[in-house]
């Protein structure tokens, strides 16, 4: 079983992750960004799914937080892991504009995952072992401690760029995954959220927008209803309303059955004549937009 937005939530409404304060290079580690992510999180801003794989995932993006298997409620290391990928929202979405390189990402999001673990539970020590993935989580262990970052008497701290040199290179040659294939000077995905208001949308019923079959946990976007979606036609000048639907879109993509989303996959990686659907698709949304919805359908076959 996955875990679910509320072991998200509980993450972030913890008062260790809350009495977070410190720096990474030029990402700020604090309770009260950490706070406005689980609000945007509330609003629908940022959508949080259940994943099927060990590990959680944040894209930057699409502004999906995808959990991983585990039983809700999530242990410490569980919580750790979610903080990880939270962390990744807080900087999509506070150093946007920012230099904050690839991997100074990765090394922010690893430190504020270790420090969260250790204050929650001062006892935990990082094993001896000589393999790579061992020696980058003694290295961000060792930053951790050096920085006073075990306890909220390293509140204030500032980990530098030079700092986070020998744990950097002992990211980049990690097996099993891409940090490698980033130079040191490559740019985050960091681009803000598609929607920015800290406030719940009103949003038409159910039964008005979807085809609902029975024990569906989150009905599928019937043809009909993208059709009407994507029909709608908006003043070049109204940003909202092309935002707001792409946002619907995302939700819709995200959230319907896999089967679905395999589907819409098929009929939307390229346009086919005669598909109605696939046909608006690539009439009424923006090149942008269309990447934005296929990177989510291809992320769920």
């Amino acid at each position: 079983m996955p875990l679910q937005e509320s072991d998200v939530l509980n993450t972030l409404s913890d008062s260790v992750t809350l009495n977070m304060n410190f720096w990474v290079a030029a990402v700020h580690i604090d309770g009260r960004s950490y706070g406005i992510i689980r609000d945007h999180i509330r609003a629908g801003n940022i959508l949080v799914v259940e994943g099927n794989e060990t590990l959680a995932k944040y894209d930057q993006k699409t502004d999906i937080l995808k959990t991983q298997i585990g039983n809700s409620p999530a242990n410490l290391f569980q919580r750790a892991l979610l903080l990880h990928e939270c962390t990744h929202a807080l900087i999509d979405l506070f150093t946007n504009g920012t230099k904050v390189t690839r991997h100074t990402d990765e090394l922010a999001s690893y430190i504020a995952q270790f420090v969260y673990t250790i204050r929650s539970s001062p006892t935990i020590q990082v094993g001896p072992g000589n393999t790579p993935w061992d020696r980058f989580y003694q290295s961000v262990d060792g930053l951790v401690r050096r920085f006073k970052l075990d306890s909220a008497l390293g509140n204030g701290s500032r980990i530098g760029a030079a700092d986070l040199e020998p744990s950097r290179l002992l990211l980049t040659a990690l097996p099993g995954v891409n940090y490698g294939d980033f130079k040191k000077d490559d740019p985050t995905g960091a681009d803000g959220l598609i929607r920015n208001h800290l406030f719940l949308e009103i949003h038409e019923p159910i039964s008005a927008r979807y085809a609902v079959t029975a024990n569906e946990a989150y009905p599928d976007p019937s043809d009909e209803y993208l059709i009407r979606s994507l029909q709608q036609r908006y003043l070049a000048s109204d940003v909202a309303g092309y935002g707001k639907r792409l946002r619907e879109l995302r939700n819709d993509f995200a959230l319907c059955s896999l089967a679905r989303a395999k589907q819409l996959y098929a009929r939307l990686v390229a346009r086919k004549r005669g598909d109605s659907v696939s046909e608006l698709f690539y009439d009424r949304l923006s090149t942008e937009g269309r990447a934005l919805l296929l990177r989510i359908l291809r992320d769920r076959v």
